[in-house]
């Protein structure tokens, strides 16, 4: 029998529309459905996704019928795959940028997810560079559907969102366009440089559809906001909700990063030292005939609290508000106090 997957590091995230109100008529959206329940393993983490579609209350409302969808959700991952966009991305670059061979490519994604309790199958690469090879054909291929395009025309126009991922740092980002009505990927293209001509060579094919475009997603980059500008002038433009609240609280987000990182220096060899000691202590106690019972309970209890110390020095912030540095101070705060009890219980 084949034994389930685990995913023991997983955080749940429930993500809604970035629209909130109809376009039709601008009443307030309304949960309808659950699109979809899954676990996303990204690089960076490991997610258990609820997707929630919306509709317009309104029962006369013209666009009723019209299905809300995140565009954050969907750029997680491809429909059916648990392995999200950032890993198919890496594996594309690995093969055709880096030339990496097969077990190479597998080698060096065991390593990235190993921190995550995570693991990929060789096979598994090879359908990740068949998604990958699939996203760069998708801008010719929507050209070419008349039945995507009358749904398109159904639902008054397209609905962009515009998402730059790049998998590490300095390297080239692929530009993924989507129509979040239909969850279609419109155009993905691969580019070394992200200015406002560039934008516009990647927004190219979308504008060539000839398709009327009735609002636009994006991150807050600023070619991003140009280009789209001069492209569809008028054309409402939203920053993504997530990254708008990212930005709101980077200064707080770097401050708390700094602070946990000074408060992890100062603690973590001290603390790491101690468990050392407490461990000695723990075998020497063991090995005395008869065992030293009472000194043993103690030394039980304290190894205890020590390895709880070296957990709360090794949260981990997320963006955009979750601080690791504030919630390592809290749990610190709560084993100190628990030490405080200890204390005066002990004394007579």
């Amino acid at each position: 029998m084949r034994k389930r997957k685990a995913y023991a590091q997983a955080v749940k995230r429930i993500l809604r529309p970035e629209v909130s109100h109809c376009l039709e008529c601008q009443r307030r959206l309304q949960r309808c459905v659950t699109i979809s329940q899954r676990t996303v393993v990204t690089l960076s983490q490991v997610i258990n996704l609820v997707h929630c579609g919306y509709r317009c209350p309104a029962a006369d409302c013209p666009g009723r019928k019209q299905l809300y969808r995140c565009a954050q959700a969907d750029a997680l991952a491809l429909p059916g795959f648990t392995f999200g966009l950032d890993i198919v991305i890496l594996v594309g670059q690995l093969r055709l940028r880096e030339h990496k061979t097969v077990d190479e490519i597998h080698r060096l994604l065991i390593e990235r997810l190993a921190p995550l309790g995570q693991t990929i199958s060789r096979r598994e690469i090879l359908f990740l560079f068949e998604a990958y090879t699939a996203l760069l054909r998708a801008g010719t291929e929507v050209s070419q559907d008349a039945a995507w395009k009358e749904e398109v025309r159904a639902n008054k126009g397209l609905l962009l969102s515009i998402d730059g991922i790049q998998p590490d740092r300095g390297n080239e980002t692929i530009y993924l366009v989507r129509d979040v009505f239909t969850g279609r990927i419109v155009t993905a293209e691969n580019v070394t440089e992200s200015t406002k001509e560039r934008l516009k060579e990647v927004l190219a094919p979308v504008v060539a559809l000839g398709l009327p475009v009735v609002g636009v997603i994006s991150d807050a980059q600023s070619t991003q906001l140009q280009a789209v500008a001069e492209l569809w002038p008028g054309v409402a433009h939203q920053i993504c909700q997530f990254h708008a609240l990212r930005e709101a609280g980077r200064l707080i987000f770097v401050l708390d990063q700094r602070t946990k990182t000074e408060m992890r220096v100062r603690l973590q060899q001290k603390t790491h030292e101690y468990r050392q000691n407490i461990h000695k202590r723990l075998k020497e106690a063991r090995a005395t005939k008869p065992a030293r019972e009472e000194e043993l309970a103690q030394l039980a209890v304290l190894e205890e609290y020590a390895a709880m110390v070296e957990a709360a020095l090794n949260v981990e912030s997320l963006a955009p508000f979750d601080y690791g540095g504030l919630a390592m101070q809290e749990a610190l705060t709560h084993l100190q106090t628990s030490f405080e009890r200890l204390e005066k219980k002990g004394q007579p």
